[in-house]
């Protein structure tokens, strides 16, 4: 991928009314490239154990993280040289800004849940729209971690996948391992 070191801050999330989009989330995040996701917000161990499963079948390396405080997971990772950049409907265009998030070799995406403080916007390197128009964080995730790998991600290979999909025109063939 690049070299480069993606992870992924949902900020936010609330036990039961977010599972499944936090989940899909994670799920998004882990298929499009990203190495992890941090969790701000309810802890949540039925998440957890699901994408675990999912690594356990389809590969990794992939982790999932719960924090008590969006600040100080962010204020970690630009201290470890990551540039954050906040998914939001209000932000510069995705189309413009791709290229030099896309040089960065650490990289942050911060995805809302609930209202977003205006600290996340203010403590963002780049506050980033996909459309400008409403729709969903998932949505919004996937698109820019295309766009931000030029599609890359798209050929990736997970160690140790006991399941292995194989291209069909028609149908569905699956490869597993034990």
């Amino acid at each position: 991928m690049g070299g480069q070191e993606i992870a992924v801050l949902r900020y936010g999330h609330r036990l039961v009314r977010d599972y499944r989009v936090t989940s899909h989330c994670c799920l998004v995040a882990r298929a499009f490239g990203a190495k992890k996701v941090i969790i701000a917000g309810d802890e949540d161990p039925s998440i957890k154990e699901s994408v675990k499963d999912v690594v356990k079948r389809w590969g990794g390396p992939f982790k999932i993280e719960f924090t008590e405080s969006w600040r100080k997971t962010l204020t970690k990772f630009r201290k470890n040289g990551f540039f954050v950049v906040h998914l939001t409907m209000y932000g510069l265009q995705l189309q413009k800004e791709e290229k030099k998030i896309g040089k960065k070799k650490k990289i942050l995406i911060v995805i809302g849940s609930r209202k977003v403080e205006k600290e996340v916007y203010e403590e963002s390197d780049a506050n980033i729209s996909v459309t400008g128009q409403p729709h969903s964080e998932i949505a919004a995730l996937a698109v820019a971690l295309d766009r931000i790998q030029k599609g890359k991600e798209l050929d990736k290979r997970f160690s140790k996948s006991k399941i292995k999909i194989i291209p069909q025109k028609k149908g569905k063939k699956v490869k597993k391992r034990s």
